[in-house]
This record gives C-alpha cells, structure tokens and sequence, in this order.
C-alpha cells in the first residue's frame, strides 16, 4: 500500500462536517480516549478546524477498509509540507505513549463514528505496526497522564464524566458562572491530563493549603471558586451545589495516589527565567507569527462554523480578567514556553511548544498587558505583602 497519498489526504481533505458531538463520546472506552487526546485539534465533533486540522467525518483514509494508514500516523506522527504559499506547518505528534490496545479503541471509535467502518482495529495489528516503526515516545519522563477511559471503571462514574465534562463544557454547562469565553480546560490542558499544562494530576491532595494571594488557608472549593471568578471572570459556584461536588469529585479522582507535598513531575506549568526582560514590541511581532491563527489578530479568539468556541479569546471582554494569575507576565510566560503553540512539535499529546524563553516572556508581556476585564475583589489580594513584582495591580 502506498501510504504517502493516503497520509496527505489525511491531513489535507476537504470533507463534510459532523454537526454535533456523536453518541458514545462520553460512554465508550474509545470515545473519552478521543476526547482526551485527539478533540483539541479535531474537535469534539469530528469537524476539525478549517485550515489547520482535518476534518474526519468523509475522510477518504478513514473509510479504508484497512486501517494500516491510520495505526501508523497515530504511532509515528506526521507534519505538513513547508511551502511558499504555506510557510506555516502543522505537526501531529505521535502517539506511542499509549498502549496498543488504546490506540486500537480511539482508531476504532473513529472509523466507526465518521467512517463508517464498523470493523474494529485490533490491538495486535497496532503491536505488529510498533514493531516494525519503532516509533519514539516524546513526552514529560516520569508523567502519567490519567485516562478518561478508565472513569468508566468507576463505581461513580456518571458523577465523573460529569465533573469531566464540567471542566471541557464550562460555559456551555454554566452559563451564569462564566463571564468569559473560556472554559477550565482553556488553562488546564486536557482538562487537567497534560504534563506542564497546568494538570489536576495530584492537586486535591495539595489540599487545604495557604495561599498568598488570599493571605490564608483555602479549601480545593475555594481555589475552583477562585477561577470562575478570575480565569473565567465570572461568579463561584454555591456550596454543596451538584456542579461544585462533581468537579470535586472529578479532581478526588485526578489525585490518585498523591500525597501531601509529595513531588510530581509534570506539575503545574512550566518555568522560564524570570530575569529576563520583557520587549512588547517584539511579542507583538510573535504574536502575529505564532499565536494569531489560532486566538485571533486582535485577541479574540476563534470560533467556528456554527459560532462555537474553538480557542479562547487572549483578551477584551470575553478574556480572563486582571485578577487572573495568567494575566501575570511571567506565569503566562511559562505556561506559553510549555505550551504553546500547539501542533507545532512532536511532542505528546498536543505537538506544544517551540517558543524560546525569551520569545515566551516576549509575547506573554504583550498579551496579558491588553485590555481586559477589571477584577471587583482587587483590593483584598495579598494581604499580608507577598505580591508579586509581575502583579497586574
């Protein structure tokens, strides 16, 4: 079989949308696998996003019959051609972090979902597959990243999915607590799941813990609480309601076998060197290269066909508020250094990263520094001093 035209098609076919997310994305094995490590970039419903990401909903490479093209991109990765016209590349990493039998169950979901194909793809032919590539694995060493596969394993699992769910559909789910057109998982990577992205891997049991910036002792309720005020400039959820104890729950699940103090690798978002100093004029000019396609010329994001958000809006109205601690020079430095651009590299799961430090800090001091909502409850954070020099206020 000749791979390289069914490879291009892959990456490159003009094909009909799927207008809604489809049945068993939040109920099968396959379809949370998909959620977690295939939708940022191929969305939800299988409609990708128009110029960047395929759509798979008529792909002619996911109607064969055989499935040897897509076990191989999905183990080895692939990159688009650097052209005049097309100077800008996409990258899809590989995925030979997963096991075989979790590539098969997301390969399976998708040829069935918006192929058509109701053939499974068996884990023996992915082994078979890795064998022969012997395709490298290029991720954070030592992080696990948790699979929403295995909610389904739960004896709670309906309250989990939907504390997932929570976290993917924010705005959508809780419309009078999101001001913004953000959602959890526009910070938290992979709805909490991706090694530097500010993952929920562990974090419940970090809990209850002093915080500076409220000048005591807060509970995990108050930190979720703190961004829907902040990140999502909006109201917090009310005590004992059902969406704060599924979001709860949904973090009591993240924490695994964590305990207090104990170190994870892959926590939190990253570092970049906090002397360097920050030149606006030149994120401005990286902005435009690397982050605009996605969040928008003027910062407000990009929606899609149907006006739904795809990447979030980086600031005006609908951005995180001042408050927010991605609204800091230097927490957003490291978390774009990490992180951003998507689909640029071959790292796992995101193909993230690819700025150098310097740019990071650069482009961070741009964007945070645009107009954006103002925070009411400015005036009580750090009581006792401890702000930081990068503090919006």
């Amino acid at each position: 079989m000749d791979l390289v035209p069914l490879l291009l098609t892959l990456l490159s076919a003009a094909a009909p949308r799927a207008a809604d997310a489809p049945p068993g994305l939040f109920t099968t094995r396959g379809g949370l696998a998909y959620v977690q490590f295939c939708s940022t970039c191929h969305r939800r419903d299988g409609g990708g996003v128009d110029g960047m990401f395929p759509p798979l909903a008529g792909n002619p490479a996911i109607e064969e019959r055989d499935p040897a093209t897509l076990v191989h991109v999905a183990l080895t990765g692939w990159t688009t051609a650097e052209t005049p016209g097309t100077p800008r590349t996409w990258a899809m990493p590989g995925f030979a972090r997963l096991s075989d039998a979790e590539i098969a169950e997301i390969l399976g979901f998708v040829r069935a979902t918006w192929g058509g194909v109701t053939g499974s793809v068996r884990a023996a032919d992915v082994g078979a597959a890795r064998a022969r590539l012997a395709p490298a694995a290029k991720d954070v060493p030592g992080f696990e990243p948790p699979r929403f596969a295995d909610l389904l394993a739960s004896p709670d699992a309906a309250r989990l999915v939907r504390g997932l769910r929570l976290h993917l559909e924010t705005k959508t789910l809780l419309p009078g607590n999101v001001g913004a057109s953000a959602s959890c998982a526009s910070c938290h990577l992979g709805a909490g799941t991706v090694a530097d992205g500010a993952p929920f891997v562990g974090v419940a049991a970090s809990f209850p813990a002093y915080n500076a910036r409220a000048g005591k002792v807060i509970s995990l309720a108050d930190r979720i609480n703190g961004c829907f005020r902040r990140s999502m400039n909006g109201k917090p959820l009310a005590a004992g309601s059902p969406e704060l104890a599924d979001m709860q729950a949904y973090f009591g699940w993240m924490k695994g076998r964590a305990t207090k103090g104990a170190p994870i690798p892959g926590r939190g978002v990253g570092k970049v060197d906090p002397a360097l100093r920050p030149d606006a004029g030149n994120g401005r000019r990286v902005y435009a290269a690397r982050c605009a396609v996605c969040h928008g010329a003027r910062g407000e994001g990009l929606r899609g066909a149907g006006g739904e958000l795809v990447y979030p809006p980086l600031w005006g109205d609908g951005a995180f508020n001042i408050g927010a601690g991605i609204a800091r020079t230097y927490t957003a430095a490291a978390f774009v250094r990490a992180n951003m651009p998507i689909a640029s590299r071959d790292r796992f799961p995101l193909g993230q990263g690819g700025l150098t430090d310097q740019e990071a800090v650069d482009v961070a001091e741009y964007f945070t520094h645009q107009p954006r909502p103002d925070f009411p409850g400015k005036a009580l954070d750090w009581p006792k001093g401890e702000k930081p020099p990068d503090a919006r206020y």
